[in-house]
């Protein structure tokens, strides 16, 4: 993708605070047998690159930072041989035995290793440092830190304050591949050794849940090319196509109750359904439509019951709320849930000389619809759209196809 638009994943970040622990799938668990302490080196006014001697050059996530035995001996004079020796004065010397800095050391056994998995982002410390962003800004206030864990590791909600693309000024590339993995159509890597990639919510409302998959509507709807950064189209279409059906998706005996959801339109039938030939059609081979449409008037019954009032398909009667052509415009699906399309086409159609189409002729358009902008946008974007009531010869037809 060639832009993320504002904000990518959202891995742990609080609105107000951000101070959320980093995510263990970015940051897996580390290993820290160790005694150390930050604040007490800071005290000494030692700088964090006098340890950490690789950072200002570190280009990778994955460089180990970790401060090597040998840089530690630039200060301390480690007495091996003396592995188990615990003098206050040696220590004051800077005279250090292995117990001092490995408290689970055992003797004769090999020392506790440490281990810090590299971290599934890209990170660039020396393009930091060249911009003159301090240490503390993305590892915190350490001088009342003794061991930095992964409790001093950047969250997202940290890094979207420099890498937001709303600012007016001066900010950082907000695309999702400068800090995530992509994999190779663009889209961003989500599965890891430490587990699986997933929104926690907090800043669109989006954490994935077991019961998102029914209830991610108003986030795909205010902004779809978000949720594409990690799902390409066809995961979408696995649901949405109207054909594939998740059996798992409604609760059980839901036939028998989707008709309260079906009036409300929630969940939006037609996200997975097609009218026509999903829910008419079963609607008519369990005989719920009176009429079926297509075999004889549309809004007449072959029974006695009648389901709309009388003037319902009255031409003289459009002016009362409860004609046809007013619930048609505030509800059309309601409509398709028992007729098909040569229902409406019977009094609607336009094309001359074919059959049933075109008995009355009912213009459904306002007036001044052939040289309006609206029939011209409509007609060249999808011509056959127009077609199904015009033949290819009506000259409304050919008007509007130019």
């Amino acid at each position: 993708m060639k832009r993320a638009f504002a904000i990518a994943l959202v891995l742990a970040c609080a609105p107000a605070a951000w101070a959320n622990a980093p995510s263990e799938v970015v940051f897996p668990s580390q290993r820290l047998p160790l005694r150390f302490s930050h604040a007490q080196h800071l005290k000494k006014n030692i700088a964090c690159d006098f340890c950490h001697e690789k950072a200002p050059t570190s280009r990778l996530s994955a460089d180990d930072l970790v401060p090597s035995e040998e840089v530690c001996s630039t200060c301390h004079t480690i007495e091996r041989d003396q592995p188990e020796k615990r003098d206050k004065k040696a220590q004051e010397r800077f005279a250090t035995s292995c117990l001092m800095c490995h408290p689970s050391y055992v003797a004769g056994a090999p020392i506790e290793r440490v281990v810090v998995p590299a971290p599934n982002i890209r990170f660039d410390h020396k393009a930091h440092l060249d911009r003159g962003v301090p240490c503390g800004k993305c590892h915190g206030e350490l001088k009342d830190v003794d061991l930095a864990t992964r409790a001093q590791l950047p969250t997202m909600g940290l890094c979207l304050g420099c890498h937001d693309s709303s600012r007016q000024k001066q900010h950082a590339s907000s695309r999702c591949a400068t800090c995530h993995p992509v994999r190779f159509d663009g889209t961003v890597e989500t599965t890891f050794s430490s587990g699986i990639l997933r929104p926690s919510g907090l800043l669109r409302g989006d954490a994935h849940t077991l019961d998102f998959r029914t209830h991610h509507t108003a986030v795909a709807q205010n902004d779809e090319k978000y949720c594409l950064n990690c799902h390409r189209q066809d995961y979408c279409q696995s649901c949405h196509n109207g054909v594939v059906k998740p059996l798992d998706f409604h609760g059980n005996d839901y036939v028998n109750r989707h008709a309260i959801d079906a009036r409300r339109n929630d969940p939006n039938c037609s996200s997975c359904h097609r009218a026509q030939s999903f829910c008419l059609g079963c609607h008519e081979r369990l005989g719920v439509v009176d009429a079926r449409t297509g075999s004889g008037p549309g809004f007449v019954p072959f029974g006695s019951r009648t389901f709309h009032p009388a003037g319902w398909a009255d031409a003289s009667a459009t002016g009362n709320p409860q004609h046809h052509a007013w619930q048609a415009q505030r509800q059309l699906k309601q409509c398709v849930s028992c007729h098909r399309q040569e229902t409406c086409l019977e009094c609607h159609g336009a094309r001359t000389g074919a059959g049933q189409f075109g008995k009355l002729q009912v213009n459904p358009h306002p007036m001044s619809w052939a040289s309006s902008d609206r029939c011209h946008a409509l007609a060249d974007r999808n011509p056959r759209m127009c077609l199904q009531c015009h033949a290819p010869t009506d000259s409304k037809a050919l008007h509007c196809s130019k």
